[in-house]
């Protein structure tokens, strides 16, 4: 074995040995075994129901920090532990203490708890806290445990018992096995390897032909960009993830219907997929599939159809919140609009709005609450129109918009190309309107088709990828893996979702065991890099921010968007605002040629 860099180590333990290697060791891993617990901790790994774990590991002979993983793996069919360790400094400056307080925040402790495990007061710790929170820049003491757990920023040893580390990964490092269950060999290995494991099933179901194929091409890319990180990462256990490719026929029953009887053929232990056009035929069918279905249809018959009959439903989850936050974004836009309007434009302007609104499932913004607010508000609603936009009707629609243009035109359309179709045609007529729409400009596909005319345009999703550190190393990732960049929506959704069935098998003993897995599915918190995700509502979505939340690390933010130069820039909500409103040029000259007319 060669000795490890100075500031680093980096060695494979083969699992079902007992030879001793202390003495071929470089002096940092020396260290690190003579004053420390690490053997035993890659010893335990085994007994967990973890692949990989990260922590914090001081050593107290040198008072240095390492960033510790340890990862149970399988090279060539042998199992192995890796044990990987770097001298860092402690993250953001944080103290000794303050990391303490910082694991026992993440295993869910309260502030008198802490102070009870850590022998101090409680108005110690909330000072702690809230100095833990500054440092890390996060908005809440649940944002801070979920960036901790998710960074490893998380000591071994705690002075505390392992019990108060909850559901922690690092929780089984500190507990004694269980002598009915150890091996018997030096060191607690298994005595012999065990099989090489059979790979986990992982349904990608996205349509691959008709008007909607790019957006599932962006679907499949993302899930298998995070397919590829978690095989790289060890697994499941050392099991592969095998990714079953299937071309959903997402725009008919018979389709659907079709596609699920593949899903069953190929055995798969899950399935994740996007929207469906006949959403009522896709959740009989996962309920019949019998592994858990995870989906981004923000569909509310997805919350009805949960609450009304939970066991039936029980393997169904909607990781995006349900199209009805979309009247609520809506409205928080135009309230930052409403200023602009009265700013810009001279006398007592008429506040008006026009919906056209797909037929497409879970698919419409007007419902009464929303059109009862605008109202209240003084907006006029000249109408809500539903119909199915197509080639033949799009210029007629154009011409009657143009007519009597409303202040702000909503239109809810899920295909790009659709979307532009209509748009265009009111861009050259130099429409007025400010145009806002939800989720098809997404699509890397809608600024292609529209090109300048997409200029100004305001669209929301109520799952966006950031632009945070999260959301830029996904990007990233992305761009070297595919060459070109992802959209704002589906791609890293189902880069999200992979990892969060993923998280759910690590915590289950066997993703055959669906059950335990529905369980870990359940009490998923993970924050990904279209925000955070969580089902703690009982209905097996996520939820909203700010519109079902306050808190942004419990949910998926609304993101609100207009084109500014070629490129998506956040108009809200806080804290992801990138810049303010503009007005579109077509706007401007529109309003000044009134004004000089009149």
């Amino acid at each position: 074995m060669a000795a490890e860099p100075a500031r680093a180590f980096r060695v494979l333990l083969p699992a079902d040995s007992s030879v001793p290697f202390r003495d071929r060791v470089g002096p940092l891993l020396a260290e690190a075994i003579a004053t420390t617990d690490l053997l035993n901790y890659a010893r335990r790994l085994w007994q967990t129901p973890h692949n990989r774990i990260r922590f914090l590991l001081e050593l107290p002979r040198s008072r240095r920090w390492l960033e510790v993983a340890i990862t149970a793996e399988y090279a060539a069919g042998t199992p192995v532990t890796l044990i990987e360790g770097e001298i860092a400094e402690l993250p953001h400056r944080l103290t000794t203490r303050e990391i303490e307080v910082l694991t026992l925040v993440a295993a869910g402790h309260s502030n008198p708890a802490i102070a009870d495990a850590l022998f101090t007061s409680p108005r110690t710790v909330s000072t702690q806290v809230e100095t833990v929170r500054g440092k890390l820049g996060a908005i809440s003491r649940t944002a801070a445990g979920v960036l901790a757990v998710q960074q490893g920023w998380l000591r071994l040893p705690m002075p505390v018992s392992s019990n108060l580390l909850g559901t922690l990964d690092i929780a089984g490092l500190m507990r004694e096995e269980d002598p009915h269950t150890a091996t018997g060999t030096p060191q607690g290995r298994p005595a012999a390897a065990p099989k090489r494991p059979h790979a986990i099933r992982l349904g990608l179901v996205h349509p691959q032909h008709g008007p909607a194929q790019d957006d599932g091409n962006q679907s499949r890319r993302g899930a298998l960009l995070a397919i590829s990180e978690v095989n790289r990462d060890g697994g499941i256990r050392g099991r592969p993830l095998e990714p079953v490719v299937v071309d959903a026929d997402i725009y008919s029953t018979a389709g659907i219907d079709a596609t699920f009887t593949e899903l069953r053929a190929r055995e798969v232990h899950a399935a994740l997929m996007s929207y469906v056009f006949d959403e009522a035929t896709a959740f009989q069918n996962a309920a019949r599939l019998g592994v858990p279905v995870l989906h981004t249809m923000t569909s509310s018959r997805h919350l009805h159809a949960v609450r009304s009959d939970p066991e039936r439903y029980r393997a169904l989850f909607q990781c995006v919140p349900p199209e009805s936050n979309y009247g609520p974004g809506l409205l928080r836009f135009l309230g930052e609009l409403e200023p602009h309007v009265l700013n810009t434009r001279s006398g007592s302007p008429k506040l008006s709005i026009r919906f056209i609104e797909t037929t497409a499932d879970s698919g419409q913004i007007a419902d009464d609450n929303t059109l009862d607010q605008l109202r209240n508000r003084e907006w006029t609603v000249q109408s809500v129109d539903s119909l199915l936009l197509e080639a033949d009707i799009v210029e007629d629609l154009a011409a009657d918009i143009l007519v009597d243009p409303p202040t702000v035109l909503v239109v809810s359309e899920f295909l790009p190309s659709v979307l532009a179709t209509l748009l265009l045609k009111l861009h050259e007529a130099k429409c007025p309107s400010v145009i806002y729409t939800i989720y098809a400009p997404s699509v890397p596909e809608f600024v292609t088709e529209m090109g300048e005319a997409a200029e100004g345009v305001v669209w929301a999703t109520v799952s966006g990828t950031y632009s945070d550190p999260f959301g830029a190393e996904f990007r990233a990732s992305y761009l070297e893996a595919y060459g070109d960049a992802p959209g704002l929506s589906q791609a890293g959704l189902a880069y999200d979702m992979v990892h969060i069935i993923a998280a759910a098998w690590q915590r289950s003993t066997d993703p055959s065991d669906i059950a335990g897995t529905l369980d870990a599915l359940r009490s998923t918190r993970y924050r990904g890099v279209n925000g955070s995700y969580n089902f703690a509502s009982g209905l097996q979505s996520t939820i909203a921010y700010p519109e079902e939340t306050n808190d942004p690390s419990l949910g998926n933010a609304q993101l609100i968007f207009q084109v500014q130069d070629g490129a998506h820039r956040c108009l809200g909500p806080d804290p992801y605002t990138e810049t303010e409103f503009r007005w579109p040029v077509q706007i401007q000259s529109a309003t000044h040629t009134g004004e000089a007319a009149q």
